[in-house]
């Protein structure tokens, strides 16, 4: 690593205990091993996950003795479908027996998922894992040569005026340290562009990342007004589908790469040349079932372990044949449409449903799903699941959360239903508007 990687790295360790750089580092070295190293390294690290949950969660030990099976009878990617699938909802009725009763589940961190996928997910993640995760989204970004350090400018979706004044400070200080500058698209407009731009000409990054329907309204912006980027060199979409991959190269002229995970499982896949995803499965492994819904299986999941988890993607199975040459890894095919539904204010301005999905579930809710339907600036229609007899707290915190974004002189409707709609497609939305944008 360089002189200044060695300087963060001993930083996060000092400070947090987070030795993601370090691990960065080992999974790098990973990447000079045959696919034959990779599979023999990726049956130990099975074995081991597989150990571990049976000996330390009540979860796994009684659901492999009901099905009669033995750890030792799970050594594969093969042998990981003996297991039934992991859902969201098996997991908020589990915690406990999902949580370890060894040293990982010590100071354990919780993630809740946007709901992009139609449901909310809630995992857990140890210290160890959590730094695995993050070692594995930092050495697969520098397959594409985005290294850890480059300078990097975030367009993301992320309400920090409901972090404390501390949490701010820290997680700007955090950017600083990265060589890294945030533009939030949790609560932007058009009319912010101008700004953006001109702050990302100032700083001079190396990478552009975020949300892509995002980066593709600013390259937009930014081929209408016939201005350039010649800092940027390269361009990372991820958190929904990459639609408009041809306008984001032509406004950067660089190469444009998609970057799959989720909150629950950080890094995924990353694509190392066009059409070519590669699924880096010495970090997590992936099966389908027969609706080619994924199920993934971080292998450093210690603590809360996950096994066969149902994310709510689909595509087609990764086969072991399909091997890039580029690196020792399969190649995935996607067929996930996250393009969720952006909110509106009458200043005409979007609010990221995905991150209001995130905060809200922080709040507690206190029930078992929701729909929201935004049917005009000041409108919304909510069908909501619960088993508690007394919804009042339900109704003051999601209306004070929408107060904070549209007024206070809303129009809310709540309905409680046993079961929530979906669409026409068959597809589950959190978040839906059925309006458009007044120009």
């Amino acid at each position: 690593m360089r002189i200044y990687e060695q300087i963060i790295s001993a930083f996060y360790a000092v400070i947090n205990g987070d030795n993601r750089y370090k691990y960065y580092k080992k999974l790098r070295s990973n990447l000079n091993l045959s696919r034959n190293e990779i599979i023999q390294k990726q049956k130990e690290d099975i074995q081991k996950l597989i150990h571990h949950a049976y000996h330390h969660t009540a979860y796994y030990k009684e659901l492999m003795d009901l099905y009669g099976l033995t750890p030792n009878d799970i050594n594969t990617k093969e042998d990981l479908m003996k297991l039934p699938p992991l859902t969201k909802q098996l997991i908020k009725n589990n915690i406990e027996k999902l949580t370890s009763d060894d040293g990982f589940s010590k100071n354990l961190i919780k993630f809740t998922s946007s709901g992009s996928t139609g449901e909310q997910g809630l995992i857990y993640r140890s210290r160890f894992s959590e730094d695995m995760s993050r070692a594995s989204w930092l050495r697969n970004n520098s397959m594409i040569g985005w290294m850890p350090l480059d300078k990097t400018a975030w367009i993301w979706a992320s309400p920090l005026e409901n972090k404390s004044y501390l949490r701010r400070i820290y997680v700007n200080s955090k950017m600083f340290l990265n060589r890294k500058m945030f533009l939030n698209s949790f609560n932007y407009a058009i009319s912010d562009f101008p700004n953006w731009y001109q702050k990302v000409l100032k700083f001079k990054p190396k990478v552009i990342y975020g949300n892509s329907s995002v980066i593709g309204e600013f390259s937009n912006f930014m081929l209408k007004n016939k201005l350039k980027l010649p800092s940027v060199k390269i361009v990372v979409c991820t958190t929904e589908q990459l639609r408009n991959r041809d306008l984001i190269e032509e406004a950067f002229n660089c190469k444009v790469y998609d970057q799959y995970g989720s909150s629950e499982v950080v890094a995924i896949g990353i694509e190392v040349r066009k059409d070519e995803m590669i699924f880096t499965d010495d970090v997590v492994v992936l099966n389908s079932n027969e609706n080619n819904e994924f199920l993934l299986t971080p292998l450093f999941s210690y603590g809360f372990p996950l096994i066969n988890y149902k994310l709510g993607d689909t595509g087609e199975n990764v086969s072991s044949n399909k091997i890039s040459n580029l690196y020792p890894f399969p190649i995935m095919d996607l067929m996930i449409g996250r393009t969720t539904d952006k909110f509106l204010t009458d200043s005409n301005r979007k609010i990221s449903t995905s991150s209001l999905g995130s905060y809200m579930a922080k709040l507690d809710l206190g029930i078992d799903g929701h729909k929201i339907i935004q049917s005009n600036y000041k409108e919304f229609e909510i069908f909501y699941k619960s088993s508690s007899p007394d919804d009042e707290i339900y109704y003051n915190k999601v209306t004070t959360s929408l107060n904070e974004y549209f007024g206070n002189d809303l129009n809310i409707k709540f309905k409680k239903v046993s079961k929530l709609p979906i669409e026409k497609s068959g597809k589950n939305l959190m978040f839906k508007r059925t309006f458009n944008l007044e120009v």
